[in-house]
């Protein structure tokens, strides 16, 4: 382990996730799976690393990113690809775990600003 590391915490059975699984279950490339990740900002590896493990909390938030943004077009059918592996595995969607609404996570809404 090098200088700063941190031993990672142990996941319960089941709610841990490699990207081997996720890029399988999603259907897409690690290009793209990487480019979803870190603009979800969720820590991934440096390069390849198909064992890396994701919690629960970070495949709903990969999931959240997937379906917007830029994204919408690449990572929605694979958003809906993980949230159906979510469900087999009896796990809750991120609709129904995580609200990331912009009132409930306290963010104030952007005033329009002078048109052009």
């Amino acid at each position: 382990m090098r200088r700063g590391d941190q031993p990672r915490v142990e996941l319960p059975e089941g709610q841990s996730f490699t990207k081997a699984e996720l890029l399988e279950a999603g259907d897409i490339s690690a290009k793209t799976f990487d480019l979803i990740r870190k603009a979800a900002r969720v820590r991934g590896p440096g390069h390849g690393g198909l064992n890396w493990v994701f919690s629960l909390s970070d495949v709903q938030a990969i999931i959240h990113r997937a379906e917007g943004g830029t994204f919408t077009e690449r990572g929605a059918p694979a958003a809906a690809l993980w949230r159906a592996m979510l469900a087999e595995r009896g796990l809750k969607p991120v609709g129904d775990a995580l609200d990331h609404s912009p009132v409930a996570s306290g963010a104030r809404r952007r005033r329009p600003g002078p048109s052009r």
